[in-house]
Formats: C-alpha cells, sequence, structure tokens
C-alpha cells in the first residue's frame, strides 16, 4: 500500500485542481496527502477491489482507485476511516474533500458505470504506457459487465481520455467556489447475447 501511496501523491503533487482546491498550501498539501491516501486505499479502495497497479521489476509504477458500480462503503467502514480523514487532514481540507465526493456524486450517470477517481503514475514512469494500461483494463472490466466508465478532469487532460472512447458529456463544479472541472463519460460497450 505505500507505494501506491508514494505514486499517486507524487502524481498528484502539482498541478491538479482537485489536490489544489483540497490543500491550497503546497507545503501541508506534500504533508497531508499521503496520511489522507492511505486511508482512503485502506478503507475505500482496497475493500471495494478497487485499486489496481502497474508494475516494473515488482516496483509499483502507477496506481488507478476508482469507485465500482453499485459499491457503498459498509456503515462501520465510515465510522471508522471518518476520523481519521479528520485527523489526517485537517477541518478545512475534510470540508473540501467532502464537497470533493459530492461533486463525484453528483456528476455520475444513472446507467451503471465504474467512477475513475486517481489515475497517477510514479514522475519517472509517466510517458511510459502506464496509465494507458491501467485504464485499459478498467475499461476491458467495464466492457465485459456492460458498465460505462466516467471521471472528473482538468482541461489538460480531455486529449489523453478521448482515445479510450470518453466524450466530455458536462462540467461540473467543486463545492461553489472550487475549480471547474471536466465530466467525461465512456459509454457502456453493447454485450452481445452470445
Amino acid at each position: 500500500m505505500e507505494d501506491m501511496v508514494r505514486v499517486i501523491a507524487l502524481a498528484f503533487e502539482s498541478d491538479d485542481p482537485i489536490e489544489d482546491y483540497v490543500f491550497p498550501n503546497p507545503e501541508v498539501r506534500r504533508r497531508r496527502t499521503p496520511g489522507m491516501l492511505r486511508i482512503l486505499i485502506k478503507h475505500r479502495y482496497l475493500p471495494a477491489d478497487a485499486a489496481t497497479v502497474a508494475l516494473v521489476d515488482d516496483k509499483i509504477v502507477g496506481a488507478l482507485l476508482w469507485i465500482p458500480h453499485g459499491y457503498r462503503s459498509p456503515a462501520w467502514r465510515e465510522a471508522i476511516s471518518g476520523p481519521q480523514l479528520l485527523w489526517a487532514m485537517g477541518p478545512g481540507a475534510t470540508r473540501r474533500g467532502i464537497e470533493v465526493d459530492a461533486a463525484i456524486a453528483r456528476s455520475a450517470p444513472v446507467e451503471p458505470h465504474d467512477y475513475m477517481v486517481y489515475l497517477g503514475a510514479d514522475p519517472q514512469a509517466q510517458r511510459a504506457g502506464v496509465g494507458r494500461a491501467l485504464t485499459s483494463r478498467l475499461i476491458a472490466d467495464a466492457d465485459a459487465a456492460g458498465r460505462a466508465v466516467c471521471g472528473i478532469c482538468k482541461d489538460d487532460n480531455v486529449r489523453y481520455y478521448e482515445p479510450f472512447g470518453f466524450e466530455r458529456a458536462a462540467r461540473t463544479r467543486i463545492g461553489s467556489k472550487g475549480p471547474e472541472l471536466n465530466f467525461m463519460l465512456r459509454p457502456a460497450a453493447r454485450v452481445s447475447a452470445g
């Protein structure tokens, strides 16, 4: 898990509007993001079987975290992770993190879908196909199940998702004064009846 935390924290350390919004101070972001990610991975993504990694020489060089269709975290897990997130993030960042979760929930389509939340590669492995491989795997699994895949991204990342069949479906804002981002949707593949 620590390598997943490291890779995602590095990938989102700068030039990410959501992380900039949750942790506006870069020094606070570097200090607090790993703790937040550790708790999210442990209590949200691993229990949902919604964490995939890319390995090179047995070292994690990329990670994809998502919310699988229909997954609801058990109440006991939320009760445990909530105070841990508050402690790891601080009260202001926790409130802004809740606004991020609300934007994700608000933008999610009604149709069955998997919602990509974090896709990151170690800076040394970026532009080497790590993100493509992770995204392709999630899409293949979603296609096999007849589910859409979606997520939100900044303007600069729209071109990354388009070759996978994602379309810019809408804009969504984080909170009332946070960044406005693109809601990207890859419609469900038609599953043949056999």
